[in-house]
């Protein structure tokens, strides 16, 4: 019996539910559109009624320079004349034609924000000023899950003041709605987009094709009530992100040993080896090698829903009453096939490397195996708030505003394994240069590889797995709480110099349980093996043209149905898991947050230019309870000696079921952070801005767990004695719950020039000082107790991260042109370039801390997570006559991406990555739009390297994407 399609109802319902939602906002729409109609004067029908269609991309950029000028802190807007008239298939694609803000790749989207790329760590993002959840164990919020076509715009503070919420040391990206009073008029929009995949087109029944649709509705009411605005929208899309990539495992090693002149299995580290040519290996010739590698055909298919709405209310001139909503559903499923080289260190000979000692060429010998991996995914964001802004006398507006965010993610993961015996294979990257997948051929006999050359349809036999097999099933859970309650108040001073002065206090509470994956494996032959998987689950390789684009060795392999595989191998076996479940690996989070702040607002002259801005502070204090479960052990002799007498007999070192103790952990720290924002009218045309204000940063919530994992053998390893059972043993952290949030000096400093309304040139200068940073702790200084044979026993603590005092700081440019050709003769006209560049530097040091690379090898560190020291972007634009045409180009050079919350891995780097986009459209008549839009359209790969450059541990190609359809607006 198949698991594969236990999800079916569920998908069948939220069809049915997506098809209500649109036919009850299109009804609504209808009904108001024909009420509006029959009121109007039937001689106005009869006038001819000249339409004047404005561009909305032209409309885009002007508001954008408008709120930008107007601003009294330095910003980068996005500002939609119209809610869903933003161009981007998300809100993270859009926010990158901003300067300064870049995003992380995932599944071929922008997803992970970095601003002035720092990195989503050290950046903050909001949704109408609140926090917004995550499904993740980080801050950073997946932009994917807010469509943009739902969405009215977004503003980046890149300086700050004291009013805003703390968190981005980086800056502050702010996602807003509709305000449907605001808007003052009514609307219906509905959009359906196809979508053409190539690499979707490429598997097995499949066509390539999925689809986006969206509808939204505002309208405002006049009643005896008051005025009544309401903005309702559903977005949704099913499309196909399939990937061909090839991959390495997460741990390196340094090894400097070659068999033929060194001997031994695995590679090794020695002053002995040759390559140390007699002195010491660290100054020798060595190599970094994963312990696997393997090629990944992967197809992936997500749906998502997603619906926001807004109803504002004015019962008099004195009240601003505002409730907004949204919640979306994304699902998504992968099915992957691997062919894997499980013994990645084994044997190796014939080595050679870059400067950089990645492994450029070698030969070794391995175990093959066939992987299969089914992975779901289900994930809900619900969030809100309630917002009412009372204007008390002419002077004193007071406003009030509530709101939540939530977060579920649930996962299972179905794994089968079948492999081979060791074969004998060469390994080549020469020449590749990140663009191309390593070439590996196979053989079996190295003092003979030609003639023992073995042909690679040998992978496609069933047979040839049939060494031994593995069957795994995990589960796992996040869930992420936010709930706030803020009140503020400006009172209109109106002096000489100051002008107002706002004051407030926030309440906050964040809830967090990342519980770790409960997993269980399966290993017995009982019920079924590869002949049995052959005959019952096999199935044609999935795709054709498998990795032509990456120059791949292999085209197919024997590939199976995974939940097939998986049922035969466990028969009747039922496997219960339960990952919320207590187990050390588990985050269990509260952080509790009081904050208020005062600001000044000031506006006076100094010889005839303007002078405005704001002076204000803000504290913040921040208290965190951390839970975490450990395990107790017990020993039990192994009467090796003298019955009860442990001096001559071995131990072994076992669990005790149902054992785990309750750890809580608590920390309380206070910040203080000033601001000054100085903004000066130089002429009508120049803005000088100048920005000094203190930020912080919190820690990821799953940096602050409280488990530790303690490795004192399987229970089956023997020991002469407790304490060389400790010695042999580690513990590992899983978090510190007293990290704090780093704190930060800022400096900016911009220059601005609008010589028309739809033109712009900035640059600007920051400066971004730490006055601390993050580091690993020296294990030997730090001991924590854990229960053995009923004795509370110290053991040090390996992979603590923890607030150092070592300062460091980040200097940066940005540059921004944005100009429209207004001025040139008809068709040139409709003629634009945006252009935005970002440069910066920093000294922050992140010391690779990979557990299995020996202490005498220098590795250079690393910057910021996150951290691009150059990106940049560069848009051309034509709009005229009703077509719209934009073709882009974004940039961002390599930058290092942690893997999570464990610190004990090699550094993980993110290479160079481009984009080239194209967007086309044409407008039939003021309601009817077509379009056609292109993402990647040179089909980049999106490629990551570990600890030295040119090791590549993953090269993964994901193919073109093209957007095509109509938008109705009346």
């Amino acid at each position: 019996m198949s698991n594969h399609n236990h999800h079916t109802p569920a998908a069948e319902r939220t069809k049915f539910s997506k098809r209500l939602l649109a036919l009850t906002i299109a009804s609504v729409a209808l009904n108001a559109s024909l009420a509006q109609a029959q009121a109007q004067e039937s001689g106005d029908q009869d006038e001819l009624e000249e339409i004047t269609v404005t561009g909305s991309l032209r409309d885009t950029l002007r508001n954008s320079i408008d709120i930008k000028r107007d601003a009294e802190t330095i910003v980068d807007v996005i500002s939609a004349a119209e809610m869903g008239s933003l161009p981007d298939l998300s809100v993270a694609e859009t926010l990158e034609r901003i300067v300064g803000v870049t995003g992380d790749r995932f599944k071929g989207n922008a997803s992970e924000i970095s601003v002035r790329g720092l990195g989503p760590f050290l950046g903050y993002s909001t949704y109408n000023g609140r926090e917004i959840s995550s499904g993740s164990g980080n801050r950073a919020v997946a932009f994917s899950q807010f469509p943009s076509e739902l969405v009215n715009g977004a503003v980046v503070y890149k300086s700050q003041s004291s009013d805003l919420l703390e968190g981005g040391v980086a800056g502050l990206i702010d996602l807003q709605s509709i305000r449907p009073i605001d808007y003052g008029k009514q609307r219906f929009q509905a959009e359906l987009r196809g979508n053409y995949n190539e690499y979707d087109a490429k598997l097995n029944g499949d066509n390539g094709m999925g689809y986006r649709s969206s509808i939204s509705f505002t309208d405002v009411f006049d009643t005896d009530i008051g005025t009544i605005g309401f903005a309702i929208g559903y977005a949704g899309h099913d499309s196909s992100t399939p990937e061909e990539s090839f991959n390495t495992s997460s741990t390196l090693r340094n090894c400097n040993s070659d068999r033929f002149l060194d001997g031994g299995s695995n590679c090794s580290w020695s002053d002995d080896n040759a390559a140390a040519n007699g002195g010491p290996a660290a100054e020798g010739d060595y190599y970094f090698i994963p312990n696997a590698f393997y090629f990944r055909q992967m197809e992936s298919e997500e749906t998502r829903d997603a619906v926001m709405t807004t109803l504002q209310w004015q019962p008099n001139d004195d009240w601003n009453i505002t409730a907004d909503a949204q919640w979306s559903n994304r699902f998504y499923y992968e099915d992957r096939h691997d062919l894997y080289f499980d013994d990645g260190r084994r044997r190796i000979s014939n080595w050679t490397t870059n400067d950089a000692h990645a492994l450029t060429s070698y030969t070794g010998e391995s175990r093959v195996s066939s992987y299969g991996e089914f992975r779901e995914r289900d994930e809900d964001y619900a969030g809100g708030g309630l917002n009412f802004e009372w204007a008390a006398t002419d002077r004193l507006v007071l406003n009030a505003d509530l709101s939540y965010s939530a977060t579920t993610r649930y996962q299972e993961t179905w794994q089968t394994r079948f492999r081979s015996d060791r074969v004998w294979y060469d390994f080549d990257t020469r020449g590749t240069g990140g663009d191309e997948w390593a070439t590996v051929t196979l053989y079996e006999d190295p003092d003979n590889p030609t003639e023992t050359a073995l042909d690679n349809d040998i992978l496609n036999d069933y047979s040839f797995y049939g060494a031994n097999q593995r069957a795994r099933y995990g589960e796992m859970e996040v869930k992420d709480d936010i709930s706030a309650v803020a009140f503020s108040g400006v009172y209109d001073i109106d002096g000489d110099l100051i002008k107002s002065v706002e004051a407030g206090f926030r309440l906050s509470s964040h809830e967090h349980n990342n519980y770790g994956e409960d997993r269980t494996e399966y290993t017995d032959t009982n019920f079924a093996d590869v002949s049995v998987i052959a005959t019952e689950c096999a199935t044609d390789y999935p795709q054709k043209g498998y990795g032509e684009d990456a120059g791949s060795s292999f085209d197919q392999w024997a590939t199976y149905d995974t939940l097939c595989a998986y049922d035969l191998m466990l028969g009747d076996e039922d496997w219960a898991l339960s990952p919320e479940a207590p187990s050390a690996g588990d985050v269990n989070l509260t952080e509790q947050v009081q904050s208020a702040f005062v600001k000044l607002n000031y506006y006076t002259q100094i010889g005839g230019i303007d002078v405005s801005g704001n002076i204000g502070i803000r504290a913040v204090q921040t208290d965190i309870e951390s839970v975490g479960y450990r395990q107790s052990y017990a020993v039990t002799n192994n009467d090796a000696g003298t019955p009860g007498d442990a001096s001559d007999d071995s131990v072994l070192i076992t669990e005790i079921a149902d054992s785990l103790t309750r750890e809580t952990y608590g920390n309380r720290y206070l910040n203080i952070l000033p601001s000054v924002n100085v903004n000066l009218g130089l002429t009508e045309t120049v803005q000088l801005r100048a920005a000094a204000y203190s930020a912080i940063s919190r820690p990821d919530m799953w940096w602050m767990g409280a488990g530790r994992d303690l490795d004192l053998g399987d229970g089956e390893e023997e020991f002469s004695s407790v304490q060389a059972a400790i010695e042999n043993g580690s513990v590992t952290a899983l978090g510190n719950p007293n990290l704090e949030a780093i704190e930060s000096r800022n400096f900016d400093l911009s220059l601005a020039w609008y010589p028309s309304e739809d033109s712009m040139l900035s640059g600007a200068y920051y400066y971004k000082e730490f006055k601390a940073g993050l580091e690993v702790a020296d294990s030997s200084e730090v001991q924590e107790s854990f229960a053995i044979n009923g004795e509370m026993i110290a053991m040090n603590i390996d992979g603590l991260i923890q607030n150092s005092d070592e300062s460091s700081s980040i200097s940066g440019i940005e540059l921004t042109a944005q100009h429209a050709f207004s001025n040139l003769p008809e068709p040139l006209d409709g003629l634009g370039v945006l252009a935005g560049l970002n440069i910066a530097d920093t000294d922050f040091d992140y010391f690779e801390n990979g557990s299995e690379i020996t202490d005498d090898v220098v590795i250079s560190a690393a910057n910021l997570p996150g951290f691009s020291k150059k990106s940049y972007n560069a848009e051309v634009f034509w709009e005229n006559y009703g077509f719209t045409s934009r073709l882009s180009y974004k940039y961002r050079s390599d930058y290092l991406k942690p893997f999570g919350s464990d610190f004990g891995q090699t550094n993980r780097f993110v290479d160079d990555t481009s984009s080239l986009d194209l967007s086309l459209s044409y407008r039939l008549n003021k309601n009817l739009q077509l379009k056609l839009q292109g993402i990647n359209l040179t089909n980049e790969p999106y490629t990551e390297y570990r600890v030295a450059e040119g090791g590549y541990n993953r090269v993964e190609f994901s193919g073109a994407r093209y957007f095509f359809g109509v938008q109705y607006k009346m």
